[in-house]
């Protein structure tokens, strides 16, 4: 599964339960991606689904051998010359398992996209009152993301990314890096094998 670019597509709007202009208030702007990384949340969640993605492809690899064994010994119990009766067994029994694996895989597939919607969902309530306090403090009452949906321009006085930062750092958001954790690694992409289709790849998808 490759990480996209924008982090946080989910919060296409970062809006509080103040969505009106209230005296004297106004919008402000949050790269909620940038606080991300600046705190490691990016990185733990980018480190923490490959790890998930690599335990699922596992689980899928012993799941397709176990398989495979079974369709092995219908294949040899029908012997070298099998009867058409013991043909149309043998294909129901493969049809049987590969819809199986099919059914395991897709499963593998919805606790990963599932995960990654979780743990950006953690990220943004625990986030939310933290870039609510960092507005309040400029008198603006709207929060919303710098890249999507576009924001063209803005002045920088409207622009609480930093001080979101800085208030979650307070709030003991900040992540150490993982000493385990290898830069530059990517989740694997088919570590099932070839015949399984792979691991879950791209299974997360951008969260809706």
């Amino acid at each position: 599964m490759v990480m996209k670019s924008a982090f946080f597509v989910l919060a296409l709007v970062f809006a509080f339960h103040q969505v009106a202009f209230s005296e004297g208030g106004g919008v402000a702007i949050l790269d909620i991606d940038a606080v991300a990384r600046q705190l490691g949340i990016e990185e733990q969640v980018r480190v923490e689904l490959a790890a998930l993605q690599k335990r699922l492809a596992q689980d899928l690899q012993k799941t397709q051998a176990q398989l495979q064994t079974e369709m092995n010994g219908v294949q040899r119990a029908a012997g070298e010359n099998p009867s058409e009766q013991q043909l149309r067994q043998i294909r129901a029994t493969s049809q049987q398992l590969n819809s199986e694996f099919a059914r395991l895989k897709t499963q593998a597939e919805q606790s990963l996209a599932q995960e990654r919607v979780r743990m950006i969902n953690e990220f943004r309530i625990k986030l939310e009152p933290i870039a609510k306090d960092a507005a309040a403090e400029r008198g603006l009452d709207v929060v919303i993301m710098k890249v999507t949906p576009p924001v063209f321009t803005f002045s920088s006085n409207v622009d609480i990314t930093e001080a979101t930062y800085k208030l979650a750092v307070e709030a003991g958001m900040q992540v150490k890096p993982a000493a385990t954790s290898t830069a530059g690694s990517k989740p694997e992409e088919g570590a099932a094998g070839e015949e399984s289709g792979g691991a879950p790849a791209e299974s997360a998808g951008d969260p809706e």
